[in-house]
């Protein structure tokens, strides 16, 4: 009985892992943080009885700084080219939020809004101010 315990134990949290990466894959397009925040939900419960997924897991926690310091380097003038695309996507967000016609110009003027929220933080080291004050 307990090794049948175990096994459903196991197979419960492996398939719940794998539909969270479902999840995460079918709404990582919408607004908001759905996607990535899944996906790795999914991999933190796969990683408790899989190799392949603790391995994946540490790899992208080892990495994941060296990631941001290669896509926001330390130069003027890609920090200033930065801070232009998100001047113009938050310019972009009013004017389609503005406008409402559609559902889909909503959408995009919230994804354009969280787009410029996310590069206008990690730009500059301005997430790494915040969390130190």
């Amino acid at each position: 009985m307990n090794f049948v315990k175990r096994n459903v134990k196991r197979v419960a949290i492996d398939a719940a892992g794998y539909l969270l990466i479902v999840a995460a894959l079918l709404t990582g397009w919408l607004p908001g943080p759905g996607g990535i925040p899944l996906a790795l939900a999914g991999l933190g419960l796969l990683s408790i009885n899989n190799k392949w997924a603790k391995d994946l897991r540490d790899w992208l926690l080892r990495n994941s700084s060296r990631l941001a310091d290669i896509l926001f380097p330390n130069v003027a003038w890609i920090e200033w080219g930065y801070d232009i695309i998100v001047v113009l996507l938050l310019i972009l967000t009013g004017v389609m939020e503005a406008r409402h016609a559609a559902v889909w110009q909503m959408t995009l003027g919230v994804l354009a809004f969280l787009i410029a929220l996310l590069i206008a933080l990690m730009n500059r080291d301005r997430l790494k101010r915040i969390r130190n004050r």
